[in-house]
């Protein structure tokens, strides 16, 4: 079953379970980039503040148990399993056709409210006010958040900002404090300030520019720009945990908590355990992810040297629209590749890497079309061309999905630290 958004299906199968996020506590982040890391910051911190919580995002990087945490560490797959095959007997037994997402995402509400979590991190799957985890009420939600709003998922949400602003938006409870990215286009900031506004609820536009953040940001292993947002509202939902709920919060914690942040497949720079090469490794998946990746790679672009770009997407995403932001010179060349079929996810498919050669040769003289079944063979050539002294960058990009493959190939642990 595919995407079918909506609440009527989730609120059913949730009352058959005797309605288990009504125990919880949530922090619940929405936006199109920068939500996982959001949560990555303050999972992180929490985590040194011996804070108990649990962390909701998806898709997973290696297996479908790790979209759920305790803590820093992926629910174990038998407990993970267990909760699911629960949620899965109640929804056939009663007929309530939910989607995968949707079983997936009261799966995690009964594992958080069963692990006896003080709090719950959040992040939307797709959109906001009809996504499944908008099930949660004020009554639930200590505070809302919005990350970098942009073009993205148009089928559901609408091709202008202002249509998917409002459909984020729609995550803002009433009288319940909302932290919003302040460099968002005016026109989503627009729709958001309404919102909350008609909803009676604080809203915090914060930015990243901040003295205080500036120096916090040196702490964090993260890259890129942009990361100062996502620590800016991160950093604010702390704040409104200390000052208004009463955590136990210090200093301390916040700076260890930072300088601990993992967040695999975003900018993350990779050594193969076994072969010598490194890449950079980024899930990019939509035109402003594909612009900040832009910006950082003109930054460590070293001289005039060429990149190799080993890229696969899912079909429905604009190849060029990535490709136009992270080609830059003459000596980059692009490997086009598939990725493997996500695992309880049948309704994502990605671009035949003949499509996406198609489409690079606009872009760059060289497409290495060379028809590669997973990440073991692309690094087995990667190694040839290393060998052959092709010394650029290597950086593997475009899907969430393909940083998957790649990490599932090294043995990559989610949550190591």
């Amino acid at each position: 079953m595919g995407i079918e958004l909506g609440l009527g299906r989730v609120e059913k199968l949730l009352k058959l379970l005797a309605n288990p996020h009504r125990q919880l506590k949530c922090i619940h982040v929405t936006g199109t980039n920068g939500k996982g890391s959001t949560l990555a910051y303050l999972s992180s911190i929490l985590s040194e503040a011996n804070i108990r919580h649990g962390r909701f995002t998806t898709p997973h990087t290696i297996s479908v148990n790790d979209s759920l945490s305790i803590n820093r560490d992926a629910l174990p797959m038998e407990k993970f399993q267990q909760y699911k095959m629960k949620v899965q007997a109640q929804n056939d037994r009663h007929e309530v056709g939910c989607t995968e997402f949707e079983i997936l995402t009261c799966s995690m509400f009964l594992a958080f409210a069963f692990e006896a979590v003080e709090l719950a991190l959040i992040e939307v799957g797709l959109g906001g006010r009809n996504d499944a985890t908008n099930v949660v009420s004020k009554d639930e939600v200590l505070v809302s958040g919005i990350t970098k709003i942009g073009i993205d998922h148009e089928k559901f949400l609408g091709n202008t900002i202002s249509s998917i602003a409002h459909e984020k938006a729609g995550i803002i409870k009433n009288g319940i404090d909302c932290v919003v990215d302040s460099t968002n286009s005016e026109e989503a900031l627009e729709v958001i300030r309404k919102q909350a506004d008609q909803q009676g609820s604080p809203l915090h536009e914060v930015n990243g520019s901040s003295s205080r953040i500036q120096r916090l940001i040196k702490l964090s292993p993260l890259r890129g720009k942009y990361q100062e947002q996502n620590l800016a509202i991160s950093l604010k939902i702390v704040s409104l945990l200390r000052d208004k709920y009463q955590y136990n919060i210090s200093d301390e914690a916040i700076e260890r908590g930072i300088q601990k942040t993992t967040w695999p497949g975003r900018l993350q720079l990779v050594q193969h355990p076994e072969k010598n090469i490194q890449f950079l490794l980024d899930g990019a998946h939509n035109e402003s992810a594909a612009i900040e990746l832009g910006k950082y790679l003109e930054d460590v672009r070293k001289n005039n040297e060429g990149i190799i770009f080993v890229v696969a997407l899912t079909k429905g995403k604009s190849i060029e629209g990535l490709l136009k932001h992270i080609v830059k010179n003459e000596h980059d060349s692009v490997i086009p590749m598939k990725f493997s079929q996500p695992e309880d996810m049948p309704w994502v498919h990605c671009y035949d890497a003949s499509e996406l050669a198609q489409v690079a040769k606009k872009f760059v003289n060289n497409v290495d079309d060379i028809k590669l079944e997973d990440a073991n063979e692309l690094f087995e050539h990667l190694q040839k061309l290393k060998n052959d002294m092709d010394n650029r960058q290597v950086v593997i990009c475009g899907s969430l999905y393909l940083c998957a493959d790649i990490l599932r190939a090294i043995q990559y642990a989610p949550h190591q630290r």
